[in-house]
């Protein structure tokens, strides 16, 4: 029997991810070595021990720098070791420069946003597969049965029992992202303008991605960068894409909260905006990701914003979906071509006025609410969860290590 080496790592949402996906791989019968990361010394000493009567068939991460370890004479430790490495990038590429730099020749970097994918094609040749991997979600008994007796076969709270009316689980990092900008006395051209119109041309289009607006400001400002110049220009100025999710971020959160329905946000940073105490908004803070699935699962509609991907997932989709809650989200031509019509209700960033009343209308119809929920979840428990993304692996992956 082979082995698939999963991570341990200092980071609750990732570490739940490698759990989920570890059902899935040993469904396919393979078993499951747990790598430290927060004690890689003994990691590694513990995982060359096991290889003695073991075969390790790949290594799995999400946004792992751990893949880019070395060997003293600068060699790939999993390379010279022959184990190859899969990381599935949960964020945008170009916050992973240098990970994906150091990415070893017998790996293969999965995407969750088709975007990413062909920006890692374009930017990173050397990586000898990139590929496609939607998020997946989380089945999570939080320990509240289902009290329904209309439905008892219904593996979660129907909507007309749950206690909180609209969710939201994000965080806002306008604040923090307006201190990340990089040092652009060396640049040679007058990046501060360039970044200032990207953010606008962003907001007024939000259908864009951000690389392709960087590029398209600096080609029509005359800077004419090579593929290498543009790869660190644009990873350099990651932080614009804080800037602009967080402020279609906060403008959807401010539409519903103005409406007056009652919303429960969990994340950080909301602390600043001028609406979060209103008597409707219940601002809860952080909290861990199993406790997130717990209110998910007592929650009538769930509020997903995307953290800029224009062609991808994300797993509050699908948390939602499994969790009996009603998504309510932005969409792309993923959601678009995956989800089914009336699985979801959808909004579009550039009429979130309507949002809010939109929301007030959706919440007094309860018998329409549990429809969706009950197709989202029909939809979301056959083929979207990580358990799911990890048998797709192993059947469409990993025999292209062999």
């Amino acid at each position: 029997m082979q082995t698939i080496v999963l991570f341990k790592t200092d980071l609750p949402t990732v570490d739940l991810f490698s759990r989920e996906l570890a059902e899935g791989f040993k469904e396919e019968g393979y078993d499951i070595f747990w790598f430290d990361i927060t004690d890689s010394i003994n990691a590694m000493s513990s995982l060359y021990q096991y290889m003695e009567s073991h075969t390790i068939a790949a290594m799995v991460g999400f946004n792992s720098n751990v893949f880019g370890i070395k060997t003293p004479s600068g060699a790939s430790v999993w390379e010279t070791l022959g184990i190859p490495t899969i990381n599935i990038l949960v964020d945008n590429p170009f916050w992973y420069h240098k990970i994906l730099t150091s990415a070893p020749a017998n790996g293969a970097i999965l995407c969750i946003d088709r975007n990413h994918m062909n920006f890692v094609q374009r930017f990173y040749p050397h990586i000898g597969i990139t590929g496609f991997l939607p998020h997946g979600g989380s089945f999570y008994k939080p320990g509240k049965p289902n009290t329904s007796v209309e439905k008892d076969d219904r593996p979660y709270k129907p909507i007309k029992d749950r206690s909180i009316p609209v969710i939201y689980t994000g965080s806002f990092y306008a604040d923090y992202a307006s201190t990340q900008k990089p040092d652009f006395s060396n640049v040679g051209f007058d990046a501060e303008k360039i970044n200032k119109n990207v953010i606008d041309y962003l907001i007024a289009n939000p259908n864009k991605t951000i690389e392709e607006v960087i590029e398209e400001q600096l080609h029509s400002n005359n800077i004419n960068l090579s593929e290498d110049q543009l790869l660190l220009y644009i990873s350099a100025n990651s932080y614009i894409e804080r800037i602009v999710s967080s402020y279609y971020r906060e403008k959807t959160l401010k539409s519903v909260a103005e409406s007056g329905a009652p919303l429960a946000i969990y994340g950080r940073g909301w602390e600043s905006c001028d609406w979060i105490k209103r008597d409707n908004v219940d601002y809860r803070g952080m909290v861990s990701p199993e406790k997130v699935l717990e209110e998910i699962a007592d929650s009538k509609i769930l509020l997903n914003s995307m953290p800029w991907f224009k062609d991808g997932s994300h797993e509050r989709i699908f948390n939602a979906m499994l969790m009996g809650s009603v998504l309510a989200t932005e969409t792309n031509p993923y959601i678009y071509e995956t989800l089914p019509e009336q699985s979801y209700i959808s909004f579009s960033l550039s009429n979130l006025d309507k949002l809010g009343n939109d929301i007030i209308e959706a919440l007094k119809d309860e018998d329409k609410l549990q429809s969706i929920a009950d197709s989202a979840y029909g939809f979301a428990s056959k083929g979207q969860t990580w358990a799911d993304r990890a048998k797709e692996i192993c059947h469409d992956l990993l025999p292209a290590f062999n």
